[in-house]
């Protein structure tokens, strides 16, 4: 049996694509995982195959004649775009498909336009891709949210929802450390945030509450890691940290393998996930972030909201906050004011959460037995 991902926007190490999805089907079948970038591994199952492209658009055609090539029982595609592919080997070679739905694609589509339309962007985007999804075999989403969202009715029954929790032990492995972030492996940090760099996301918020903060906690040291959303925001990100002075307190790396982001996890005491709580979006989905800061055990900084409760306050790993920089300075200095034994006894609760119950290895059997289902039925 062979099983193609296909990608025109990750990387083949991708911990998703690679490390949970890829590795998990490996166990019952041939797995190729095909992208526009990433590292090149064509001699150990699964197999990591980049195609070459200028941009994902152009990767299409590649990822299409490399996994016609290979003639594969079924193909996964992980963006609405590479859906065109996928369908187009379906009609040409009677593979199946199906498509991983890991994030509100229309919700993000639409945000890249004016408020007053982004309602009827969001309604175009949601037709096509439905329209798109109602000629394929399946879908696995990572929420029911997204599931009710992206399909139509006919294809809700022969889906799955599987949750993108973290492989058990994600960070003890042993990895390279890579040139760009040498430095930063050698120093600690009392806090990190990982994600993207925009207003709803909260890192002006972050910077601002750093200000703050750093009256109490003058050698107070922040990890930012991420892409800003455009070149507006990466100046004014910017000129708030030379208004603020925070050139000292600031510490930030553009962009590393997510493989990697563990060599980094491991220097800092704190993890935040600060976003605007009036994005439904950010709201609605469980952040992998969160949980991979459960893994290195860190206790997180977050967004008051009822899903950031019952994953942070309930099982006592961390504080919730208003979205003020005020507050949200106030929650920062609580955790990392906590007593040596009170920090280490939230971080290993931090731990057990991924260790017992939020974990990659517990929804493997689930994964096998409906990718078994899709291609037998």
């Amino acid at each position: 049996m062979k099983i193609c991902i296909i990608s025109n926007s990750h990387h083949t190490n991708d911990v998703r694509l690679y490390y949970k999805i890829a590795r998990s089907l490996a166990k019952a079948a041939n797995v190729y995982l095909i992208c526009a970038d990433g590292v090149r591994q064509e001699s150990v199952n699964p197999k990591q195959i980049v195609v070459d492209a200028e941009s994902g658009r152009k990767a299409l055609r590649p990822l299409y004649s490399r996994a016609k090539r290979l003639k594969p029982d079924l193909v996964i595609c992980v963006e609405p775009l590479t859906l065109l592919v996928g369908i187009y080997l379906r009609k040409r070679i009677g593979c199946k498909v199906i498509v991983d739905l890991h994030e509100f694609f229309a919700d993000a589509f639409a945000e890249r336009f004016s408020i007053s339309t982004r309602w009827l962007m969001k309604l175009f985007y949601l037709l096509a891709q439905r329209w798109l999804l109602g000629k394929i075999d399946g879908a696995i989403a990572v929420n029911e949210q997204i599931l009710d969202q992206a399909l139509p009715a006919r294809l809700k029954a022969k889906s799955i929802v599987i949750p993108n929790y973290p492989v058990k032990n994600v960070w003890d492995s042993h990895r390279e450390t890579p040139v760009e972030i040498s430095m930063l492996t050698e120093l600690n940090f009392d806090m990190v945030y990982i994600g993207g760099l925009t207003h709803s996301r909260g890192v002006f918020k972050i910077l601002k509450a750093a200000s703050r903060l750093r009256t109490k906690i003058p050698r107070l040291k922040i990890l930012i890691i991420g892409k800003f959303h455009n070149a507006e925001v990466e100046k004014e990100f910017t000129n708030i940290v030379d208004r603020y002075n925070l050139s000292g307190t600031i510490y930030y790396q553009r962009w590393i393998a997510a493989d990697k982001i563990g060599l980094l996890l491991k220097r800092c005491r704190v993890g935040l996930w600060i976003f605007d709580p009036r994005n439904r979006r950010m709201r609605r989905a469980l952040p992998l972030k969160i949980l991979e800061y459960y893994a290195a055990g860190l206790p997180v900084v977050t967004t008051k909201t009822p899903l950031m409760k019952a994953l942070v306050a309930k099982n006592e790993v961390g504080e919730l906050c208003e979205y003020t920089s005020r507050n949200i300075a106030d929650a920062m200095h609580k955790v990392l004011s906590l007593p040596k034994d009170e920090y280490s006894a939230m971080s290993q609760r931090a731990i057990d959460l991924i260790n017992t119950r939020y974990n990659w290895e517990t929804l493997e059997p689930k994964l096998l037995k409906y990718i078994e289902k899709v291609i037998t039925t």
